[in-house]
C-alpha cells in the first residue's frame, strides 16, 4: 500500500474516534477488561504449586513446526488427557484465531457453503475468505432465521458447514447449541463450535456440560480466557484430526507453542475439576451485576459473565472510559465498526476476585459519567 494510503486512512480512522493504539495496565487499578475468568491467570498460588511440581520440567522453546521437534512428550501427554475427558482425538494448536481459521480453510472451499452467525469471531470470517466457500449470515442466535437459510438451501449444497460460538464475546449472550444440534440432525450439516468464552466458566465447556461432544464435528477451545493461559484445543474425529495435520497450514509451518506452555495447560486441564469454588462464586457475582444493572436501568446485552454497558457512540465511549481511568478502573471503549454502529460499549470481564462492593461503585461512577455526557 502507498504511503499516502496508509496516512489518510489512519487519518481517517483518528477523525471517526476509531484510532487505536497500545496500552499499559497500571496493576494498582481494578482490572475490569480482563478475559482472566476464574482468575487462573494471575493466581500466585497456582503457579507456585505448578513451579514447585514442574519447575525441574520447564523448557521455553520447542524451537520447530510438530511435524519436526515440536511434537515433544508434554503436548502429547496433554492430547491424551484431553481425549480421555473428551471421549474424541484432540489437536492442540497455537491460538484460538488459528486454530479456527486453519479448521475452515484447510477442509472447505468454493463447493462449500458456510453458514455463520453474524457475529461470530474474526478468526471464523477469515477462515471463510480464505476457504473460498459460499458465505451466509444468520442473524445473532436467531434460530429460526437459521433454519430458513437450511431449508432453502440444504439441497443445493452436498458441503455444508454452520459455524457458532457458546459464549459472545461482545455480546455476553450464549447460543442455544442444543437447538442447533437438533437442526443438524434434521438437515445433516457439519457443525462448528468455538468455547473461548465458555472453557473454565463451564468447567470443561458447554458443549461438554450439555452432552453435546458426538453431535459437533469441530469443538476449538481456545485457552487465552477462562484456561488462563495461550493456546487452543481442537477436538474432531480422528479422520479430520490426520487431515489437520496433513493439509492445515499454519500447523504444519508455524513453530509449536513452547513445552512450558502446555506444561501449564496441562496443569490446569487436570485441576479443571478443583475450580467449581471460583465458578459459583463468578456465578453469584454475575447475577449480581445483571439485577444492579436492571435497577440502575442501564442497558446491556448480557446474560453472561461478560457484561456489556451500551453507551452507543464512538466519541463518547471514549470520554467515559478515559474518564474512569483516571478513577483507577481499568476499561476501554468497543467501539463500531469491532461492533454495530449505535452500539458501542464498554466490556467488562467478571472474575471471582472482583468484590460486589467494587462493582456496584464501578456502575454509580460509569452511570454518573454517562449522565454528564447525555
Amino acid at each position: 500500500m502507498e504511503i499516502n494510503k496508509i496516512e489518510e486512512r489512519l487519518r481517517k480512522s483518528k477523525e471517526e474516534k476509531n484510532f487505536r493504539s497500545l496500552k499499559i495496565i497500571d496493576k494498582n487499578n481494578l482490572n475490569l477488561s480482563s478475559n482472566d475468568y476464574l482468575g487462573i491467570g494471575q493466581d500466585k498460588n497456582l503457579k507456585d504449586k505448578f513451579l514447585e511440581e514442574f519447575g525441574d520440567k520447564i523448557s521455553f522453546s520447542s524451537s520447530s513446526s510438530r511435524l519436526i521437534t515440536g511434537n515433544y512428550k508434554i503436548v502429547r501427554e496433554l492430547e491424551e488427557e484431553l481425549n480421555k475427558i473428551y471421549g474424541k482425538k484432540s489437536l492442540v494448536m497455537n491460538s484460538g484465531f488459528s486454530a479456527n481459521k486453519t479448521i475452515i480453510e484447510t477442509f472447505y472451499n468454493k463447493d462449500s457453503l458456510i453458514i455463520t452467525d453474524r457475529l461470530n469471531h474474526a478468526s471464523i470470517y477469515d477462515g471463510i475468505l480464505a476457504s473460498g466457500s459460499k458465505i451466509i449470515r444468520y442473524k445473532h442466535l436467531d434460530i429460526n432465521h437459521l433454519e430458513s437459510i437450511l431449508e432453502k438451501y440444504h439441497k443445493d449444497y452436498s458441503d455444508i458447514l454452520v459455524v457458532t460460538e457458546t459464549v459472545y464475546s461482545m455480546d455476553g449472550d450464549i447460543a442455544p447449541i442444543k437447538e442447533i444440534v437438533n437442526l443438524k440432525k434434521k438437515y445433516k450439516f457439519d457443525l462448528m463450535v468455538d468455547e473461548a468464552h465458555s472453557y473454565g466458566v463451564f468447567g470443561y465447556g458447554i458443549a461438554y456440560e450439555e452432552n453435546l461432544i458426538e453431535d459437533i464435528d469441530f469443538i476449538t477451545i481456545p485457552l487465552g480466557k477462562g484456561g488462563g493461559s495461550i493456546g487452543s484445543y481442537t477436538i474432531c474425529s480422528d479422520i479430520h484430526r490426520d487431515y489437520l495435520i496433513n493439509f492445515g497450514r499454519e500447523l504444519i509451518y508455524t513453530t509449536a507453542l513452547p513445552p512450558v506452555n502446555n506444561l501449564w495447560n496441562l496443569f490446569i486441564l487436570k485441576n479443571m475439576k478443583n475450580f467449581q469454588e471460583r465458578r459459583e462464586k463468578l456465578e453469584k457475582l454475575k447475577n449480581f451485576t445483571l439485577n444492579k444493572i436492571k435497577e440502575m436501568n442501564l442497558k446491556t446485552t448480557s446474560t453472561s459473565h461478560i457484561i456489556s454497558l451500551i453507551i452507543g457512540d464512538n466519541e463518547k465511549a471514549d470520554i467515559v472510559c478515559k474518564n474512569l481511568r483516571e478513577k483507577g478502573y481499568v476499561v476501554y471503549p468497543i467501539k463500531s465498526p469491532t461492533v454495530l454502529k449505535g452500539s458501542e460499549r464498554i466490556r467488562l470481564g467478571l472474575n471471582p476476585n472482583i468484590s460486589k462492593n467494587e462493582i456496584e461503585i464501578f456502575l454509580e461512577e460509569f452511570k454518573n459519567e454517562c449522565n454528564n455526557l447525555f
